[in-house]
């Protein structure tokens, strides 16, 4: 590392799942970029001290965002790109000459290519996602534009599922969509592709966030944790014969565009 050495972060509370610092530093490496990406363990209550005082180290130059910070860093954000704007959440940041934190969110960009990227397919097909966070927001929003045939929102917090439904209705008025809470009675035996957009499964004791065994044979069970890879929901998944989807092809697949965004190659 030298002096001229540009650093970037990854914030995020718990730390231990975020594999953006070990994807970026390798690829800084390869392309011979003057670089590092670092994790940043922050609460909640710190989030903005700490973005406030990143923003005097001038050679800190932006960071990756993720659960629970990407809504809170948008309101920190003193420009938002336009799918950062419409889903009011961030998951890139960085830093422009005069120090002005510019935001901008690729998840749903970054999960839509990296499950087509994988031969499955989106057009005609019943959604259900659970979680209605920053990152639920974003592929939501993008999977609304796939000519889908239904989405189905089904979040703890029942007004946060319904506030996204309605940002749904802006993107496609005529799509058939629900938004129910999870203690409901829900059914996804005829969904296609279920999507667990939830933090649960980041710890080994977290309860999964649907039953698996309810879904059909012919379902796609999706998962955004990138650590463990394997969660016990694909796990489990896995043993019925599903065919799953890991959460690392959302990171992969956001590379280019985050690499292009901070002005790195």
């Amino acid at each position: 590392m030298l002096g001229s050495t540009k650093l970037y972060g990854c914030i995020a509370d718990p730390i231990n799942h975020v594999k953006a610092p070990t994807i970026f530093t390798s690829i800084f490496k390869k392309k011979n970029i003057d670089a590092v990406l670092v994790p940043i363990h922050t609460n909640e209550d710190d989030l903005e001290y700490v973005i406030n005082s990143l923003k005097l180290v001038k050679n800190f130059k932006g960071m990756t965002v993720t659960i629970p910070h990407k809504k809170a860093a948008a309101k920190l954000c003193d420009y938002l790109e336009p799918d950062a704007e419409f889903t009011e959440s961030v998951n890139w940041i960085k830093f422009d000459e005069k120090r002005k934190l510019i935001g901008n969110n690729f998840d749903g960009k970054g999960f839509i290519t990296g499950f087509k990227s994988r031969n499955f397919l989106l057009k005609n097909k019943n959604i259900c996602i659970f979680g209605s966070g920053g990152a639920a927001v974003s592929i939501a929003c993008s999977i609304a534009q796939e000519d889908i045939n239904s989405l189905k929102i089904i979040n703890r917090d029942h007004s946060k599922a319904n506030n996204l439904l309605k940002k749904i209705k802006v993107i496609s008025n005529d799509l058939k969509v629900e938004a129910l809470n999870s203690k409901d009675n829900f059914a996804i035996s005829e969904v296609d592709i279920i999507i667990n957009a939830t933090s649960l499964g980041l710890s080994k004791n977290d309860e999964l966030p649907f039953d698996v065994t309810k879904s059909s044979p012919e379902t796609i069970i999706a998962d955004i944790i990138m650590e463990p890879e394997e969660t016990e929901l694909l796990k489990r998944a896995k043993k019925l014969g599903r065919s799953i989807h890991y959460g690392k092809y959302m990171l992969e697949s956001q590379i280019d565009l985050a690499g292009n965004f901070l002005d790195l190659w």
